[in-house]
């Protein structure tokens, strides 16, 4: 068989796609002929030949690692920037300025007393309804029943602004009375958020005002520390 029929069928052969026969000429000719021996074995030990260097593969991968962290960081940069805008604009971060927010001040003693509910509890128990005469829940005073009276103030704060959200918190301090705090944010109103007719009002108020105990309205400028007792008092003589 010819020399140029052979290196023909060399590749085929090389690829284990040529007949029995044929490779019974292919090797009988590969024994005699030095020459497409020779390409044989160039064509077969081609693949071994070509490698890629250990040193060429390492910052391959380092770049794939750099690239992989660096699309993780900017996922949770991206997240942690649209959270911090969410909070900012729909929840409150910043409080309102002391020059935004006016309030007004309903302070008089009130009768309050414990009925039972038509309702029981979990074990059978009774379940007591706080009632008291203040505001629009007034209900007649039952005969029998300990009536208690509270010294009540309420605040009713407005904001300059579309909407607000607000936190309260209270502690007990060194005399054994209550501290209110209040935090009121000016933000933006949630779509699926109703909160009624006038969304920038917010209502506060206590029925337990003793000697010591005090409000504190934090403002983004500054904090105003509101004596209640002192308040309730110059309020109700008015």
């Amino acid at each position: 068989m010819k020399c140029n029929i052979i290196r023909d069928l060399l590749p085929l052969y090389c690829d284990k796609l040529t007949s029995q026969d044929s490779n019974e000429e292919i090797e009988k000719h590969l024994h005699e002929c030095e020459e497409c021996n020779a390409v044989y074995e160039s064509m077969n030990n081609k693949e071994d030949n070509i490698k890629v260097p250990e040193t060429d593969v390492k910052p391959l991968k380092k770049v794939k690692k750099r690239t992989a962290l660096k699309i993780i960081a900017a996922v949770i940069g991206t997240a942690a920037v649209l959270s911090g805008v969410f909070m900012f604009v729909f929840w409150g971060v910043v409080p309102i300025s002391s020059d935004k927010l006016h309030y007004t001040v309903t302070a008089k003693e009130v009768k309050s007393y414990c009925v039972e509910s038509e309702e029981r509890d979990k074990d059978g128990s009774y379940i007591y309804e706080y009632r008291s005469e203040f505001g629009d829940d007034f209900y007649p005073i039952p005969d029998g029943v300990k009536v208690k009276n509270e010294k009540w103030i309420d605040f009713e704060f407005e904001g300059d602004c579309s909407c607000t959200n607000e936190r309260t918190e209270y502690f007990v301090n060194d005399k054994g009375v209550n501290d209110y705090h209040i935090w009121i944010y000016p933000v933006i109103k949630l779509p699926f958020d109703d909160r009624g007719e006038y969304p920038n009002q917010y209502s506060w108020g206590t029925n337990d005002v003793k000697e010591g105990s005090t409000l504190t309205i934090h403002y983004r400028d500054k904090t105003e520390t509101i004596d209640l007792w002192e308040l309730y008092q110059k309020t109700v003589k008015e």
